[in-house]
């Protein structure tokens, strides 16, 4: 009889620590930090290759995700790296449109990527960074009420070209109505702005090393920003670029597998996480 109660509470003492086991188990994925991770597609203009971003957002839509788009409202005809007087291209209302229904959907955000994208400079490219502030609120507002026209939206973030900016910047912004300022993380000092600052943190080819080191980094709510623009596709530039649509959206694939991922654009960011101010 003994042997046989012994026998019986094996059992029980192996269900025990299996219980134990499991709930061990269970409990460390619960407490996995969670990680944001922003995509933003810069350089969308009445001049950019349409059939790639519209197989872009289609993307974002099959995975219902949200992503930001930094439109430019005038772009310049030739090369934006030539600061001498060139013609205007304003998006078109195709462009507009693409964007206004994508907005509707709950696709996308827009966010104002400079005037024309035009450097002012050939020592330093910047369109903004150095221009005096009546210049650089003009500018920001006629970019902003064309892009709110267009998609019946408003336009709260600005990414300025080649992600320079100076505090005549910031003013301006401040003094139009912007809320977000998305450029780098080579941050001017900034002792006080009302501003959310949502800087870029990496490219395609290197999210996956960020989202690792953002999950063992002492950040309690980590947010990745990935920068990423239609030549970075081997479809449109062969040279530079370095991935295909396909490990695009297999890259798409992979985040929306991981449990403790969150896939954000900059306004949902800027509205559901704690403290974007210049001090974070």
């Amino acid at each position: 009889m003994r042997t046989v109660v012994l026998f019986q509470r094996i059992p029980v003492t192996f269900l025990f620590l299996c219980v134990i086991s499991i709930t061990a188990c269970n409990k460390h994925p619960i407490e996995m930090k969670q990680v944001n991770v922003v995509f933003r597609f810069d350089d969308y203009s009445a001049c950019s290759n349409t059939d790639m971003e519209l197989r872009i957002i289609d993307a974002f839509r099959k995975h219902e995700a949200y992503f930001t788009i930094g439109v430019i409202p005038y772009v310049c005809a030739n090369d934006i790296h030539d600061p001498s007087a060139q013609d205007l291209i304003p998006l078109t209302p195709i462009k507009g449109n693409i964007l206004k229904n994508g907005v509707n959907e709950g696709i996308l955000d827009v966010a104002l990527h400079g005037y024309s994208h035009q450097t002012i400079s050939t020592e330093q490219w910047a369109e903004f960074s150095g221009l005096d502030y009546n210049s650089q609120a003009k500018r920001l507002a006629k970019g902003k009420t064309l892009l709110e026209s267009m998609i019946d939206a408003p336009i709260n973030t600005f990414v300025p070209p080649w992600n320079r900016y100076d505090l005549n910047t910031l003013r301006a912004l401040e003094e139009l109505g912007f809320s977000t300022l998305s450029a780098d993380n080579k941050r001017m000092e900034v002792t006080a702005s009302k501003l959310n600052f949502l800087p870029y943190s990496c490219n395609l080819f290197n999210l996956r090393d960020a989202i690792q080191a953002s999950r063992t980094s002492s950040v309690t709510q980590p947010v990745i920003v990935v920068l990423f623009h239609e030549y970075d596709f081997k479809e449109i530039d062969e040279k530079l670029g370095r991935i295909t649509y396909q490990e695009f959206y297999e890259l798409l694939n992979w985040l929306k597998s991981q449990r403790h991922i969150r896939l954000l654009s900059v306004n949902e960011a800027t509205e559901g996480i704690h403290d974007l101010s210049a001090k974070r």
